[in-house]
């Protein structure tokens, strides 16, 4: 069974404007584009996931998705597990429509929610076994992703797993050190883009992303209250 909730102040019936449903469909094929080339490594953390899926899963289990976009990704992990129900939070429209579509015919309970995933997750007290959030919290200020980390353990039921990818910086290295290397590797790492499409994600990058070393990751998870925190894996390049 397929829920899926909009906002209470839209109409789920209204179509999108043009200039909206323009720029979802240019950043989310810019966004295939990557997924596709495996330039943010989707296909190890995929393997990831699963792996620890089916290490700590031998029974039926929730997983809630943050930032979930269009769920391809966890439609992927999820195939052929015990889940029991999962549920995406987002607040891009189109994304959770594409999510309704990929997630129609499967056999565990799905709901996707249009909602901001730090007040979501707040409002979810020991919902889930397992909770995966990719490429989205570095968006928030130190304090704020602390403040995160600590909703999502709450969130999670006793013995829970929460596991998430984020762009890092080295030890010492400013923002402004951070975007310079970056903008260097990542013109190497997303030559499948057009210089148009690398402008428009490079600008994305340069104004919202707010890095963390990998230390401080798990240091902010320990503070959390998680009674295990670690690095699990590095991607080449030391970017992710």
């Amino acid at each position: 069974m397929l829920h899926l909730h909009f906002k209470a102040d839209a109409d789920p019936s209204n179509i999108l404007d043009t200039d909206a449903l323009e720029i979802f469909q240019f950043e989310w094929g810019i966004y295939q584009t990557l997924v596709q080339s495996n330039s943010m490594n989707h296909r190890e953390i995929a393997d990831l996931l699963r792996e620890l899926i089916d290490t700590h899963f031998d029974r039926p289990f929730t997983f809630i998705d943050l930032a979930c976009g269009d769920s391809s990704l966890a439609h992927t992990v999820l195939e052929g597990s015990q889940v029991a129900r999962y549920e995406g939070l987002d607040l891009s429209r189109p994304a959770l429509q594409c999510g309704a579509e990929i997630m129609k015919e499967v056999p565990y309970e799905v709901d996707l929610d249009e909602e901001d995933m730090v007040a979501g997750i707040a409002r979810r007290p020991e919902s889930a076994d397992m909770i995966w959030c990719g490429f989205s919290i570095h968006h928030l200020r130190t304090d704020q992703k602390q403040e995160m980390l600590a909703s999502i353990r709450q969130a999670l039921k006793p013995g829970g797993i929460f596991v998430c990818v984020e762009p890092v910086n080295a030890a010492g290295e400013t923002r402004a050190d951070y975007t310079g290397r970056w903008h260097h590797e990542l013109k190497k790492r997303f030559a499948v883009l057009s210089d148009e499409e690398f402008d428009h994600i490079w600008d994305h990058i340069r104004t919202h992303d707010f890095p963390e070393t990998p230390e401080t990751w798990v240091e902010m998870g320990e503070k959390a209250g998680f009674s295990k925190s670690r690095q699990v894996f590095r991607m080449p390049g030391d970017l992710f």
